[in-house]
C-alpha cells in the first residue's frame, strides 16, 4: 500500500509539473503580442488594425495593408523572435490571440493594471482632491475627465489622470453622482476626500445645486476651490471689454489669422530682413483656451510690429484683389494711434501677469504660494495705477517713437459733444487723452477683476495662514484663533483636543524659528509627522487643496489624439486604456502584470500561475 501511494503521488506531481510547464510556455508565447500592444499604446500608434486585419497571419508582407499591429509582429518574427514565430505557426486559428477583440482585451487589461497602481498610491496618501472637467468628444459624447491631486511618499505633489467617464445627465446632481460613483468603482476611499477643483461653470460651482454643493453635503471636508487659472483668465477677458482694448484685440486676432495662410513666407522674409536678431519667427494666434499663449501673442506681435507693417505694405500692392484688399484694411487699422496705444498698454500689463499665468499651469504649485503670487500681481498693477502719470508718460514716449518711424500723426480724435457713445474726454494733449481713455480704464478694470476673482481664494486660505510663520515670532492671538477655526472644521480627522492643537502650534513656531518655510510644500517637508501630527495633517490638507484644473484640460488633448474623426466609434474601455498608456508613461507596466490580469478570465490557452 505504501508503494502504491508513493507511485500515485508521483503521477499527480508529474501532472501538476506538466501543467505548470504548459502554462509557462503559453505565457512566453503571448508575451511578444502583449509587448507589441503596449509599444503601440506608449508611442501613440492608435491605428493598430488595418483594412484587412483578419484571417491567417502571413509572415511575408501581404499585398493589402493589414495594419500596424500585424506589421510589428511580422517585424519581430523577422528579427528573430522564435517564441512568436512558433506560436503563430503552431497555434490554432481560434487561439492566435492577435484578433481585434484580443487587442482590445489587452488594452483593457493595461488600463486595469495602471488604474490599480494609481488607486494604491492615492489611498496611501490618506488625503486627495478630485479634479474634474467636462467636454464633448468628436462623436458627440459628453466626457468627464477625472483626476486626483495628492502628495506622494516623497512629498511631491501629483495630479494623476484616472479615466474619461461618459455622462448623460449634465445637471449638478447628475455630475456629482458620476464623480462619486466613479471614484468608488475605481477603489478610492472617499473618507480621504479633502477638496474639489472645478471651473466656474454654474453646474459645477453652484452654491446650492452645483456639483461641489452636492458632494460637500455627503463629504463636508471636501472644500471647493475655483480653478486659479480660470480665475485669472476670466479677469483678463473681462478687463479686455474696455472698448479700445477690445477693438485692439479684435484687430490683433484678424492679423494673426491673416498671416497663418498663404502669406506666411512673406512674413518670414520680412522678419529676416528687419529683425534678424529676434527669436520669434511668426505671430502667435489668440487661442481662447491656451491662456498663456494670449499673453505671448501680444508680446510677440509688439516685437514683430515693424516686419508686420512692412509685410502688409508689400501684400497690399499684390495683384490678388482679395488678399491685397484685406492687407490694406489691416494696415490702416495698425497705423491708427488708438491701436498703437492699446497694444502697448496691453503688453505692459500682460508682461506683469504672464509669469503668474505660467506658474498656475504647474502641478507642484500649492494654494498658499499661488495666492501670494496673485497678491504680488495685484500690488504691481496697483502701483501702475497709482503712478499712472509717470508710467504712461514713459510708455507714451515709446509710442511716439513708433509713430515717427511709421509716419503716423499722433493726435486727439475729433470731439463730438452731441455724441454720447464717443470718446469725448476733454484733454489738452494726446498723452492726456489716451491716458484717460485707454490706460486708466484698462488698469482699473484689470485691478477690479483681480480683486473680485481672488476674494474667495483669500477667504478660504485665511485660516490656513497660521500654519506657515511669516517671521520667527511666536504665534499671535489671531494665529491661534485661526487654528481653532481649522480644528472645528477637521476635529474628526485630527483626533486630539483643541488645547493640544494650540500647544502644538506654539512648538511648531519654535521649531521653524531658524528656517522659516517659504510655502506650504516646504513646511510639509520640514514637519515631522510624529512630533507634530496636527500641524502635519493640516499642512497635508493645505498642499492637497487644488490650485488649477489645467491638467484636466491637457487630458482633452490626449482624447482628441485618440478619438479622431476617422476613429469616432472608439469604445470607452479602449479609449481609457490607450489614454493611460500615453499619459502615465512613468508607470512601469510589465507583461507579467498584464498576463495576470488576463488570466482572471478562462481562455483557450491556460495562462494561470
Amino acid at each position: 500500500m505504501a508503494v502504491s501511494a508513493k507511485k500515485q503521488d508521483s503521477i499527480e506531481m508529474r501532472m501538476i509539473s506538466g501543467l505548470k510547464s504548459q502554462m509557462a510556455e503559453n505565457r512566453r508565447r503571448l508575451a511578444p503580442i502583449i509587448e507589441t500592444v503596449i509599444l503601440c499604446g506608449r508611442q501613440g500608434i492608435i491605428a493598430l488594425r488595418g483594412h484587412r486585419d483578419s484571417g491567417p497571419f502571413e509572415l511575408e508582407d501581404p499585398l493589402n495593408n493589414d495594419g500596424n499591429f500585424r506589421s510589428l509582429l511580422r517585424f519581430k518574427v523577422h528579427s528573430g523572435d522564435q517564441e512568436l514565430y512558433k506560436h503563430l505557426k503552431l497555434a490554432g486559428a481560434n487561439a492566435t490571440y492577435i484578433s481585434p477583440s484580443m487587442q482590445n482585451e489587452i488594452i483593457a487589461a493595461c488600463n486595469k493594471v495602471i488604474l490599480a497602481i494609481l488607486v494604491e498610491r492615492v489611498n496611501c496618501a490618506k488625503a486627495f482632491t478630485v479634479l474634474a472637467d467636462e467636454t464633448t468628444d468628436l462623436s458627440g459624447i459628453e466626457q468627464f475627465s477625472l483626476r486626483v491631486r495628492y502628495v506622494d511618499i516623497d512629498c511631491n505633489i501629483r495630479e494623476d489622470f484616472l479615466q474619461f467617464v461618459p455622462v448623460t445627465d449634465v445637471s449638478g446632481k447628475g455630475l456629482a453622482s458620476v464623480i462619486v460613483d466613479s471614484l468608488v468603482d475605481f477603489g478610492r476611499n472617499l473618507s480621504y476626500l479633502r477638496g474639489q477643483g472645478y471651473d466656474g461653470a454654474g453646474a459645477m460651482s453652484g452654491k446650492f445645486n452645483g456639483v461641489q454643493a452636492h458632494i460637500r453635503r455627503i463629504y463636508p471636508h471636501a472644500v471647493y476651490v475655483h480653478c486659479g487659472a480660470h480665475s485669472l483668465n476670466l479677469a483678463v477677458s473681462d478687463a479686455c471689454s474696455v472698448v479700445p482694448i477690445r477693438n485692439c484685440v479684435g484687430t490683433l486676432g484678424d492679423i494673426c489669422n491673416f498671416f497663418t495662410h498663404s502669406v506666411r513666407q512673406t512674413m518670414q522674409q520680412s522678419i529676416e530682413d528687419l529683425c534678424p536678431e529676434s527669436t520669434a519667427t511668426r505671430l502667435k494666434r489668440l487661442c481662447p483656451t491656451r491662456w498663456v499663449q494670449r499673453h505671448d501673442a501680444v508680446l510677440v506681435f509688439l516685437e514683430l510690429l515693424e516686419p508686420v507693417v512692412d509685410c502688409l505694405e508689400t501684400i497690399s500692392t499684390w495683384q490678388d484683389r482679395e488678399t491685397s484688399c484685406k492687407a490694406h484694411q489691416l494696415l490702416c487699422a495698425v497705423k491708427q494711434p488708438q491701436f498703437l496705444v492699446a497694444i502697448h498698454v496691453l503688453s505692459k500689463v500682460f508682461a506683469v501677469s504672464m509669469p503668474l499665468s505660467r506658474l498656475l499651469q504647474k502641478e507642484n504649485m500649492d494654494l498658499f504660494e499661488a495666492i501670494d503670487l496673485a497678491v504680488q500681481l495685484e500690488i504691481a498693477i496697483n502701483e501702475m495705477r497709482v503712478n499712472a502719470d509717470e508710467e504712461f508718460a514713459q510708455l507714451f514716449g515709446t509710442i511716439q517713437t513708433v509713430c515717427q518711424k511709421f509716419d503716423i500723426d499722433m493726435c486727439v480724435p475729433r470731439r463730438a459733444n452731441r455724441q454720447t457713445h464717443r470718446s469725448n474726454i476733454p484733454s489738452d494733449t494726446p498723452e492726456d487723452f489716451y491716458r484717460a481713455y485707454v490706460y486708466i480704464p484698462f488698469v482699473d478694470s484689470f485691478l477690479l477683476q483681480l480683486k473680485e476673482r481672488l476674494t474667495d481664494h483669500k477667504t478660504l486660505l485665511q485660516s490656513f495662514r497660521c500654519l506657515i510663520p511669516t517671521s520667527a515670532n511666536e504665534p499671535t492671538e489671531a494665529d491661534e484663533q485661526d487654528l481653532r477655526q481649522l480644528y472645528k472644521l477637521y476635529a474628526d480627522v485630527l483626533h486630539c483636543s483643541e488645547l493640544s492643537a494650540v500647544g502644538e502650534l506654539r512648538l511648531w513656531y519654535s521649531r521653524v524659528r531658524n528656517a522659516v518655510p517659504k510655502n506650504a510644500r516646504e513646511a510639509l517637508a520640514a514637519c515631522n509627522k510624529t512630533t507634530f501630527p496636527v500641524i502635519h495633517s493640516l499642512l497635508h490638507i493645505l498642499v492637497t487643496l487644488p490650485v488649477t484644473t489645467a491638467s484636466s484640460e491637457r487630458s482633452f488633448s490626449t482624447m482628441r489624439r485618440l478619438k479622431t474623426y476617422l476613429r469616432n466609434t472608439t469604445t470607452e474601455e479602449r479609449l481609457n486604456g490607450l489614454a493611460l498608456l500615453q499619459i502615465h508613461r512613468d508607470i512601469r507596466i510589465t507583461v507579467e502584470d498584464v498576463l495576470n490580469e488576463l488570466a482572471k478570465k478562462s481562455r483557450r490557452l491556460d495562462i494561470r500561475l
